[in-house]
């Protein structure tokens, strides 16, 4: 990874909170703040320095450049670094590219021969307005500059050709942990599983369900243009994505109630009008009718793929460390089935359901559409053109998310059936993926369960849902967090004296 780095560029520049230190909260007095360095930097720092420029730019208004440099001299780093500027010695603020500039100007490089890393999308902007590379950091610096100089171009490309596994060893130590607890062995049933899980994926025995960030994906499919498959107007679609990004939703209530951040995210919806909150990545405006034979192109999926990817790599840097997928797109439950049927070996017609509950005279259609796409999928493995045929664009885009998020060991929490199809997709492009994933909930619609089986998942709520929209992830957010936080907060029996 260094020699890669070092050959490309001249100069590395850090952003500082949630990059290179653990993120404090805006607006504390810098004279109380204690920095925590965060994993792998010291590594990553002193391996670069003297090889190539160093230095930081850090978006602030309550820190000088001055007080910057005195706590990152407390963890170790500053005499690695040839240039330190706080933004608010400047007045202007990423994602102005001013401060990359100067800071630029500072080391004697041009942009073309320097990375930024970095950990949200000011910084992203800002330095591609100075001409630099940019690189998200992620849970540990030294594996998302791994990734990052071996697959520069492409999050997909990163995820897929960086694989990682979970570590059960940090599994066995947490339930360990747990055992020694002030309660029956194993009376937490379940929820010590899906907690020890966690911690196999994160590599920690102090596996944490926080931050949390649910990505609700948006697209429109082709199928729902008539009421073939459903009743409802295509237009559903974008009146709810708005209504989620305006709070006034099922999911934005769950996700308030959960703690849990909320980024909703156009995919390929149709709607123009859309809330402003609403993330606009389209790769298409809906995708085609699945009965014409091929709902997108295979440039469409690659794009979604990617949208996906790189979702999960923005939000991992940001801070979450969970993160939960949904969606919206009506009659997307059509594309799920056939999906399903085909990457599992259901019967298509055993695998549809009512989706957001059509009559018998409707789900007898919906069959049929599913068993003929199915159909046209029997000879296909190759998962890109299996998404050609049947796939919708936040289903692939889901896909990506999955595959991303696994590759930076970071647990993504399924919603329902539609996200369960993704998941399938998942594995097909990127197997491992699959073990990062843990299922909120079994879906009424009856893919969910012949799909949970063939991923090899148990869920942890069964209550009938199929809302879809993240509803089901958000509601089991408080369980894996309760389970998450005992370890170190419960007494032990040894605290009892009873060992």
């Amino acid at each position: 990874m260094i020699e890669n780095i070092v050959q490309k560029y001249d100069a590395v520049l850090f952003d500082v909170g949630n990059t290179l230190v653990e993120q404090d909260m805006t607006g504390t007095n810098p004279a109380g703040l204690v920095p925590r360095i965060k994993p792998g930097v010291s590594e990553v720092v002193a391996a670069l320095s003297g090889r190539v420029m160093l230095g930081v730019v850090s978006n602030t208004t309550e820190m000088t450049s001055q007080q910057l440099a005195v706590h990152l001299d407390t963890v170790g780093i500053k005499q690695h670094l040839h240039t330190i500027l706080a933004t608010a010695d400047l007045g202007v603020h990423k994602p102005d590219p001013t401060p990359m500039r100067i800071a630029l100007e500072s080391v004697g490089v041009r942009g073309n021969r320097a990375l930024y890393v970095g950990d949200n999308e000011s910084d992203r902007i800002a330095a591609v307005g100075a001409g630099m590379d940019f690189c998200y950091a992620g849970p540990d610096l030294v594996h998302a500059l791994t990734r990052f100089s071996r697959e520069p171009a492409s999050a997909v490309s990163r995820a897929v050709n960086m694989p990682v596994r979970p570590d059960d060893d940090f599994a066995a130590r947490f339930r360990t942990r747990l055992d020694q607890l002030a309660k029956p062995l194993g009376s937490l049933g379940r929820l010590e599983h899906f907690a020890s899980r966690i911690a196999a994926i994160q590599c920690t025995e102090h596996p944490v369900a926080d931050p949390c960030a649910v990505a609700i994906l948006c697209a429109d499919h082709g199928i729902a243009a008539d009421d073939t498959v459903t009743p409802w107007p295509q237009a559903i679609s974008g009146v709810m994505a708005s209504t989620i990004a305006a709070g006034k939703a099922t999911s934005s209530v769950f996700a308030e109630m959960s703690d849990v951040y909320v980024e909703v995210l156009d995919v390929g919806l149709l709607a123009t009008d859309l809330d402003l909150r609403v993330r606009r990545e389209k790769v298409c405006e809906g995708t085609r009718d699945v009965r014409s034979g091929s709902t997108m192109t295979k440039a469409e999926v690659l794009a979604a793929l990617e949208v996906g990817a790189s979702t999960a790599e923005r939000l991992i840097a940001g801070g979450s460390r969970l993160l939960c997928v949904g969606e919206v797109g009506m009659g997307n439950t059509t594309s799920a089935a056939a999906l399903i049927s085909h990457l599992c070996g259901i019967d298509p017609r055993m695998a549809t359901g009512r989706g957001a509950g059509i009559d018998d005279e409707t789900l007898h259609r919906k069959r049929g559409v599913v068993a003929d796409a199915v159909d046209r999928l029997r000879s296909l493995t190759d998962p890109v053109s299996i998404a050609e045929v049947v796939g919708g664009a936040e289903i692939v885009a889901m896909a990506g998310f999955i595959v991303a998020a696994a590759s930076l060991r970071t647990p993504v929490l399924l919603d329902g059936v539609v996200t369960q199809a993704a998941a399938c997709l998942a594995r097909e492009i990127a197997p491992q993926s699959i073990q990062a994933c843990l299922a909120a909930h079994r879906s009424a619609e009856p893919a969910s369960t012949g799909a949970l089986a063939h991923l090899g998942l148990h869920p942890i709520l069964d209550l009938d849902l199929r809302l879809g929209e993240g509803t089901g992830a958000l509601l089991a957010v408080p369980l894996l967090r309760a389970a998450c936080g005992v370890v170190g907060r419960v007494a032990t029996l040894a605290d009892l004296g009873a060992a």
